[in-house]
């Protein structure tokens, strides 16, 4: 490893991409995601396993669980300049043979190479939780799971209805620290219409 994962978060805090207060939590914060439910079951990512994290940004979670787990990454942004980051921040941790960047909309990789594909699918401020879920979902394989950050404020920001038409089981929230997570299980019939294009998204959210 030629850099450290701090080195990095230091690095993205100064190019903009993350806050002070994010960076220096980011560890701490990431591995959250991979402690599930009261009991912090942990959520593995074996070798051969894909995660993807969306809306990845300044490298948060996906750079970080990619450190910590054995699986696969592709870490998807949609700006060239944090995409630029990324691949650097990539090398910089000597995680080339195993994770991939790349610069695009979720949507058209949910709609191609990387439907049904993924076992975990990160997101932390991805969008609206209308957005995440129906972003997220066509990405998950049969068993895969989505993982979110949630805001402090706690209560329910998802609708059920929506959740069954995506095939998805809310497996409830946990907390690490001050930090709120949580986890929706695919069970693989995400409809083929699901995602819609990015207007009819906006124009008309599903929740």
């Amino acid at each position: 490893m030629t850099g450290s994962v701090s080195d990095v978060l230091e690095a993205a805090s100064a190019e903009g991409f993350v806050t002070p207060s994010a960076a220096d939590a980011g560890v701490d914060h990431s591995t959250g995601f991979l402690r599930r439910g009261v009991d912090q079951t942990p959520i593995r990512l074996d070798g051969g396993h894909l995660g993807v994290d969306i809306g990845s940004g300044g490298g948060l979670p996906g750079l970080v669980l990619a450190g910590m787990t054995d699986g696969n990454w592709v870490l998807v942004d949609r700006a060239d300049r944090r995409c630029t980051f990324l691949k650097w921040a990539v090398g910089e941790l000597d995680l080339a043979d195993r994770v991939e960047v790349i610069c695009g909309d979720v949507v058209d990789l949910a709609r191609g190479s990387l439907r049904g594909v993924a076992n975990l699918v990160t997101a932390r401020g991805f969008g609206s939780p209308a957005t995440t879920v129906e972003c997220a979902a066509p990405l998950l394989s049969e068993g895969g799971r989505l993982v979110v950050s949630e805001p402090p404020s706690g209560g329910s920001r998802w609708s059920q209805m929506v959740l069954d038409e995506l095939d998805l089981v809310d497996e409830g929230a946990w907390h690490v620290e001050s930090a709120t997570y949580r986890a929706f299980l695919s069970g693989g019939a995400c409809p083929e219409r699901y995602p819609r294009r990015n207007s009819r998204q906006v124009a008309d959210p599903l929740f």
